[in-house]
């Protein structure tokens, strides 16, 4: 690709400029250089705005296994609405804490309530992305993973009674 030359600079001209039009050529230049600039930036805003959240709103059960109701597997069943998140994570045939938190490009950013003494601390589960193209209207769109967890299709009963209880 050849680079085009929008504005000549006074080193560019054949002839010699007077000094106004020499300082006018190089302020256009500056402010040709800001606009391109502030293009770039405002494009690459547009981008990270105008597309898809990693995780869009909706209902999502992950597991450390790949088959759901294992005894001795964790899961992690969550809303996410705007970015924010609550849900449950639990074990089959044992207690449940409730979580929430947040969303974002990089991770689950937890907060987990314990079911016994309501004490709570942080956690944050990394997220990955597969760039396996799905068929799509807009032509494919990547998938989120929950770092070490699997994600199942369907909720149980028991997703929807953990969910139900910790969103009220």
């Amino acid at each position: 690709m050849a680079d085009l030359l929008l504005l000549p600079t006074p080193s560019a001209c054949p002839c010699p400029l007077p000094p106004w039009q020499q300082r006018c050529l190089t302020h256009l230049a500056h402010i040709a250089t800001a606009a391109g600039a502030v293009l770039g930036l405002w494009a690459t805003a547009q981008g990270a705005v105008g597309s898809s959240p990693f995780l869009p709103d909706g209902t999502y059960l992950y597991g450390e296994s790949p088959v759901a109701n294992t005894i001795g597997i964790t899961y992690l069943v969550f809303e996410v609405q705007n970015s924010r998140l609550t849900g449950g994570l639990y074990q089959p045939s044992s207690s449940f804490d409730c979580v929430r938190g947040t969303v974002d490009h990089q991770a689950l950013n937890l907060t987990v309530v314990d079911a016994y003494d309501q004490s709570e601390w942080p956690h944050q589960v990394a997220l990955n992305r597969n760039s396996t193209a799905l068929a799509t209207t807009s032509g494919g769109a990547v998938q989120t993973q929950v770092q070490g967890m699997y994600r199942l299709p369907q909720l149980s009963p028991l997703d929807h009674h953990i969910l139900a209880t910790c969103t009220q």
